[in-house]
């Protein structure tokens, strides 16, 4: 899965790297989701293809329709399938006692609170994933920290060249 931080897409090519989590078929029905960091070394796909097919997925019931919709219109058996997935900046971290500043926390506070949150992110995921391993299509996560969905989403357009 590729991750992308600090508030939007970089336009670096090294920033969203690309990341098979695998083809439909065979196997077992759980998919390893792995958060690849924006220096791994690895570069998108240079040019997309004409079959590629971009879904932006969240927690809401209308993401799982626009998936179902795409895979049926638009994705071919061959095609690769990229989900989008924006998350908020995580500015604060829950206490006992309330929010604290992500400054002020401890930085095993810190790797605790994302540690959850990508648990979280991954479970959510997970319905998407199979969905396209039903249809058996090779699938991949583009995961975008930003407060600004739209934005990110639209910042990610001209990166990856999507038309």
């Amino acid at each position: 899965m590729a991750e992308a931080g600090g508030g939007g897409v970089d336009q670096d090519a090294g920033s969203l790297p690309s990341h098979t989590n695998g083809v439909g078929g065979g196997g077992s029905s759980t998919w390893e989701i792995e958060e690849l960091e924006p220096d791994d070394g690895r570069p998108p796909r240079s040019v997309p293809v004409a079959d590629d097919v971009y879904v932006a997925v969240g927690s809401g019931g209308s993401s799982m329709a626009a998936l179902s919709w795409a895979l049926r219109r638009l994705a071919k058996p061959r095609s690769f399938v990229y989900l989008v997935h924006v998350f908020p900046v995580v500015t604060s971290i829950p206490t006992p006692l309330g929010m604290m500043p992500k400054s002020q926390a401890s930085p095993e506070q810190i790797e605790t609170y994302l540690n959850q949150e990508r648990s979280k992110r991954r479970d959510m995921l997970q319905k998407f994933l199979d969905q396209c391993r039903e249809i058996q299509v090779t699938v991949d996560v583009y995961l975008i920290e930003s407060d600004q969905i739209a934005n990110a989403i639209i910042e990610l357009v001209p990166v990856l060249r999507i038309s």
